[in-house]
């Protein structure tokens, strides 16, 4: 564990010891998100088309938007417009509450049981995006790392943590444009050379989607080392 790791883990100690832990939507003590505000939260009304974002049965890719640069589907629970939701992922990545992590796992696995697909993922490989070394250094925990030792527990699927390397540490993508977002993320990433992919399936997971750049150029990596499917996966979309 790097200092700076350990300088986080001691002052949330000292946090816990002064402040209880409490829902960070309605105060209730003993969990960052209480069962019952879990269940209040709003859903999103229907699944996406990772590429045109229009809606999506299953939140399958489009046949007319899929191609070997694309995702072939996306699955994400949470409208991110919502100022309840953004706020739960703001605490969640940039207050160092990885005990979240939990519950928006849990959050994701019900989705993905309410869209019939939690057969058709079986004998897909969990890969969280990662970040980059300085972000990493920087807040001690990589949240879609998090998420994704939840999610394939609780579908018995294997995670894959190196897969996919950060090869540039880029800006926030919700603050950017849609433009912006493509051009940030380009040459962003890069694969393991030791990696064994063709002939694979794999289901990337994230706290957030937007435009779906990230997810995409991680899915263009994957398919052109002959990837057979390659899903994402979120908590929040927007």
């Amino acid at each position: 564990m790097s200092l700076i790791q350990k300088a986080k883990t001691l002052g949330r100690f000292a946090i816990d010891l002064v402040f209880p832990v409490s829902c960070v939507i309605c105060g209730k003590e003993d969990q960052f998100l209480c069962p019952e505000c879990q269940n209040r939260l709003p859903r999103l009304e229907h699944q996406k088309c990772i590429v045109c974002q229009k809606s999506a049965p299953f939140g399958k890719t489009h046949p007319a938007c899929s191609t070997r640069n694309t995702a072939d589907g996306l699955i994400c629970a949470l409208p991110y417009s919502h100022p309840k939701i953004e706020n739960l992922i703001r605490v969640f990545k940039y207050k160092f509450i990885s005990d979240l992590s939990n519950s928006l796992a849990e959050i994701i696995l019900k989705e993905i049981k309410n869209q019939n697909l939690e057969e058709y993922v079986q004998g897909f490989i969990v890969v969280p995006v990662p970040l980059h070394k300085r972000r990493f250094a920087w807040r001690g925990f990589n949240q879609a790392q998090l998420l994704s030792y939840r999610i394939a527990h609780g579908l018995i699927l294997q995670v894959d943590n190196h897969v996919v390397l950060r090869t540039k540490n880029t800006k926030p993508q919700t603050k950017l444009t849609r433009e912006g977002r493509k051009a940030n993320i380009t040459d962003a990433f890069a694969l393991n050379p030791d990696s064994m992919i063709a002939g694979k399936k794999f289901l990337l997971i994230d706290d957030v989607v937007t435009s779906g750049a990230t997810m995409n150029e991680i899915a263009k990596l994957l398919k052109q080392n002959k990837a057979i499917e390659v899903w994402a996966c979120a908590v929040a979309h927007g």
